[in-house]
C-alpha cells in the first residue's frame, strides 16, 4: 500500500501516540493535535525540530526553507540520505513525517524568508513558529 492509500482513523492516532498523552496528559495531548507549528529553515537545527514535532502529535506543521538537500547536509541533517539529495529539504521532510504521522497536515514551502516577505510566509492560523534559520539577515525579520 502507498503512502496516498493508506488510511488511518482516530483510534490509529491514539494508539501511535498514545505515549504522548501518557506522559503529559489527554489535554496536551488534544493541545499538540490541534496544533499548527511553522518551522522556519529545515537545515541542521529545523529538521530535527521537524521530526520531533511529528513524532509528538503534532497536527499540522509549515515548513519554510528554499534549499535542497545536499551531500554535504549528510553529517547533520536528519532528511540527508543518499536517496534525497538534489531534492527540496521542505519536500523530502514532509514525506518523513507522513510516515511518521499518516494524518498529519503539512504545508511545504520552499522559498526563502527574508523582511519583506515574513508576514506573507507566516500563516495566520500559526500557533507557534520555530527559528531554525541559519541567516542573521532573516533572523532580524
Amino acid at each position: 500500500m502507498s503512502l496516498n492509500e493508506s488510511t488511518t482513523s482516530s483510534s490509529d492516532y491514539d494508539f501511535r501516540f498514545g505515549g504522548i498523552r501518557r506522559l503529559y496528559g489527554q489535554r496536551a495531548a488534544q493541545a499538540f493535535r490541534r496544533a499548527h507549528v511553522v518551522v522556519v529553515g529545515v537545515g541542521g537545527v529545523g529538521s530535527w525540530a521537524v521530526e520531533a514535532l511529528a513524532r509528538s502529535g503534532i497536527g499540522k506543521l509549515t515548513l519554510i526553507d528554499l534549499d535542497d538537500v545536499c551531500v554535504s547536509n549528510v553529517n547533520r541533517q536528519l532528511h540527508a540520505l543518499d536517496g534525497t539529495i538534489g531534492q527540496p529539504k521542505v519536500d523530502v521532510l514532509a514525506e518523513r513525517c507522513r510516515l511518521i504521522a499518516p494524518e498529519i497536515e503539512i504545508i511545504a514551502d520552499t522559498a526563502f524568508v527574508t523582511p519583506t516577505n515574513l508576514a506573507e510566509r507566516i500563516p495566520e492560523d500559526a500557533d507557534h513558529v520555530v527559528d531554525a534559520i541559519d541567516s542573521v539577515i532573516a533572523k532580524a525579520a
